[in-house]
């Protein structure tokens, strides 16, 4: 499958660089925008790679930019496309919950336990205690334009919102019987 999804790439970026260089009249930075802008297009269709949105929204901006509009035409495209490409990082797996979970609380969760790693600090010490709970309660809903994440532990309840790409807790880690 691998080896499909590089030909598949090479194949599109040498049939974009031939259509963009040979078939259009534009000027040389227009074709480099959107040369850059079409490949990373594909980089994140085909590879999955989130981080081509932001290479796509920075050729789009450029190329708004260098078009005749009027400059409140200019800003209105530039956000349609900046809403269009944050919908596009709303996640639509929990993998991406569990990853905030465990980068932000330290929670990592197999199956129906998570271990719950913490620093403690003494006057003299430091060490690192390690927390087995049970999974009292998961969910994990996608809205197309955000999605949602809520987990429930013996102790602590943590929720959170995904808007655009980027997380948000709705509560701050509350006793879970509340």
């Amino acid at each position: 499958m691998a080896l499909f999804n590089y030909t598949f790439f090479i194949l599109a970026a040498l049939l974009s660089l031939f259509v963009i260089v040979k078939k259009m009249n534009a000027d040389f930075l227009t074709k480099y925008l959107l040369f850059v802008l079409i490949n990373s297009f594909f980089i994140y269709l085909i590879f999955d790679e989130k981080i081509a949105l932001i290479v796509i929204l920075i050729c789009s901006i450029g190329l708004i930019f260098n078009l005749n509009y009027p400059f409140t035409k200019k800003t209105t495209l530039i956000l349609i496309v900046s809403v269009i490409l944050g919908i596009l990082r709303v996640p639509v797996s929990s993998i991406e919950f569990d990853s905030y979970l465990k980068d932000t609380y330290s929670i990592e969760c197999l199956g129906n336990e998570c271990v719950r790693v913490e620093k403690v600090i003494n006057d003299e010490d430091m060490k690192l205690e390690a927390n087995k709970e049970q999974i009292q309660g998961y969910a994990f809903n996608w809205y197309y334009v955000f999605s949602a994440g809520e987990i429930k532990l013996n102790e602590k309840s943590f929720r959170a919102i995904n808007i655009m790409g980027f997380w948000f807790p709705l509560t701050t880690p509350t006793s879970a019987t509340n």
